[in-house]
């Protein structure tokens, strides 16, 4: 039965947020709280959708029983440009006509004509609101806000650590409208900009385009590239660095980055290939991942000086970089450091209903996050009637979790679908792929099985935060619920070899509190009466090339088409084979 309008208005105002570009998304705010966040790339299952999330708005609305009435404001991540699919042949097509000079020119052509005024009003709202009655959305509010400062808001409203206190708000990524970063200063939910960086001067531009001259998929496989650096010997890895600090550097000011070229870095593309031309491919990752780091680190600690707040939250896709995240949380100078999670463009709708909450109503109702179990549930007569269709073998046991905790101590990964969808880019345990970490043939039977990732990236742990300080060195005591914060590993680390970086032996850590996830909670203290260690091996549950599993249909689909043995779906232990009868 569908709830009234007026039992909606009495939990504050409803907000739809809409990011249509690049890993577009949906969420929707109930009086400052998160009620629903979904990428479309889950729904479609189609990684890294890029356009108008028409399947993420349709599930928002009907999973909580919204209608147009119901929305007191429609926000969008993006005031320039127009709604527009783009696949991932015209992304690879876009940055190969950038190493040919017909291509160059274009982009000049084409960053000319954005600058004029008229330009902008290619984004009239008509295109939008045409797609959202398209959606059964009709009529109401609708506004539009900057890319950047979505990215800001975002970082700020859900990663302070209280409303009061001030915060520096760094923001970081390849290009959003004219900026590539900004700095801010946030006070009693209101957010101040004090510096910005336009896209000619981009650091991001070029980890993007590094990216691709190696091979691999811009915007997306970035991280291999940072995978790969810990390989190559850190005392030559200043040498290499040296290649890309030609380019771009900080400004006087400290407070931003600077060009050291003529062209911009979007256009640095040929440039890029020669200066790495007989280079070696881990000396190039290398190089790149210190000289980020580096820069990273220092555009960091100058924002700190000048402000004097070592209170520091991040967004924007640069800060997915977690191993450059980790120089900036080392930092003397930063107290405290909140990384927003899945901080990449994904994480826009967000943004954009935050700061239209924040005028609409009070900007203090905004709740930072804890858990970010923002997605659908597992609908468990669905999952029931597709398993019996499918003709599996499935129990319903007594206590699950003890049952997962029994089978990854036996040496049987196990693939967990269960409760709500977490957020982002990162699994955090309710669609996983759990493992013992002591076992190191954790990681070659996990990738024979299903995720054929390349043998040089690491899998992450999850720790029980009571015992965390047994397995990672955390002196700040931060906390790292979403795997946006890696960590040095203790001496202990063989009890988790499998979920440290084979190199450095650091570990992307998810610290698990109880209140975040107890069932969740609940596998792992199961585990550690079995085993006595206080952590599991964590990856996503996917096959390689797909998004994260939503729902029955997509964890059916992985696990029918991988080695996997063993799957939670909702309240159902499913097991390869068939059978006629079911608990």
């Amino acid at each position: 039965m569908r709830r009234s309008q007026s039992d909606l208005m009495s939990k504050g105002k409803v907000i739809l947020g809409i990011h249509d570009g690049h890993n577009a998304s949906v969420c929707v705010l109930v009086g400052g709280k998160v009620a629903y966040l979904v990428q479309e790339e889950r729904v479609r299952y189609e990684k890294n959708y890029w356009g108008f999330p028409s399947e993420a708005v349709k599930l928002a609305v009907k999973s909580l029983e919204l209608s147009a009435k119901d929305i007191d404001r429609i926000a969008f991540s993006t005031i320039s440009g127009v709604p527009r699919r783009r696949d991932l042949k015209a992304t690879l097509y876009a940055f190969e006509r950038l190493l040919k000079p017909a291509g160059l020119a274009r982009m000049a052509l084409i960053r000319l004509i954005g600058k004029l005024p008229y330009a902008r009003l290619k984004n009239n709202m008509q295109m939008r609101r045409a797609l959202l009655a398209e959606c059964g959305i009709s009529g109401g509010e609708v506004k539009a806000y900057g890319h950047h400062a979505c990215h800001a808001a975002a970082a700020y409203y859900a990663m302070r650590t209280d409303a009061e206190s001030e915060h520096l708000v760094l923001t970081l990524d390849g290009a959003g409208e004219r900026h590539c970063a900004t700095v801010s200063v946030a006070s009693k939910g209101a957010l101040r900009r004090i510096a910005a960086t336009t896209i000619p001067h981009s650091l991001g531009t070029i980890y993007a385009f590094v990216t691709f001259l190696m091979g691999f998929i811009p915007y997306d496989h970035e991280y291999k590239l940072m995978g790969m650096a810990p390989y190559y010997d850190a005392r030559r890895a200043e040498e290499a660095a040296r290649i890309f600090h030609r380019y771009v550097g900080l400004r006087p000011d400290g407070l931003g980055f600077a060009k050291k070229t003529l062209l911009p870095m979007h256009m640095q593309g040929p440039s890029l290939l020669r200066a790495m031309r007989l280079q070696r491919f881990d000396a190039i990752c290398a190089g790149l991942q210190k000289f980020t780091e580096d820069l990273m680190a220092q555009w960091a600690r100058n924002c700190v000086m000048h402000t004097g707040l070592g209170k520091v939250v991040c967004g924007g896709g640069v800060f997915m970089n977690v191993k450059a995240n980790k120089r900036v949380m080392e930092l003397p100078e930063v107290s405290h450091l909140g990384v927003l999670p899945s901080c990449g463009d994904e994480s826009l709708s967000y943004g954009a209903a935050a700061l239209a909450h924040a005028e609409l109503a009070d900007a203090a109702e905004l709740e930072p996050w804890g858990p970010i179990y923002f997605g659908p549930d597992v609908d468990e007569p669905a999952a029931r009637k597709l398993l019996e269709e499918k003709q599996c073998a499935f129990s319903r046991p007594e206590d699950l979790e003890l049952e997962i905790a029994r089978l990854v101590h036996a040496g049987h990964p196990v693939a967990r679908c269960r409760g709500r969808m977490e957020f982002g880019a990162r699994a955090l345990g309710n669609r996983s792929i759990l493992a013992d970490p002591s076992k190191v043939d954790s990681v070659r039977v996990i990738n024979q099985m299903v995720k054929k990732r390349d043998f040089w990236m690491p899998f992450a742990p999850i720790l029980l935060r009571e015992r965390s300080d047994e397995y990672i060195r955390n002196p700040k005591n931060l906390p790292s619920p979403h795997m946006m914060l890696t960590f040095d590993s203790r001496e202990t680390f063989p009890e988790f070899l499998a979920a440290v970086h084979n190199a450095d032996l650091t570990a992307r850590a998810q610290l698990l509190e109880e209140r975040h996830n107890p069932d969740l909670h609940r596998c792992l203290k199961h585990f550690e009466r079995l085993s006595g260690r206080g952590v599991m091996l964590n990856t996503s549950f996917n096959l390689h090339g797909y998004p994260i599993c939503i729902g029955p249909r997509e964890a059916l689909h992985v696990f029918e088409n991988s080695g996997l043995e063993h799957l939670a779906l909702g309240p159902y232990l499913v097991r390869k084979g068939r059978a006629n009868a079911h608990a």
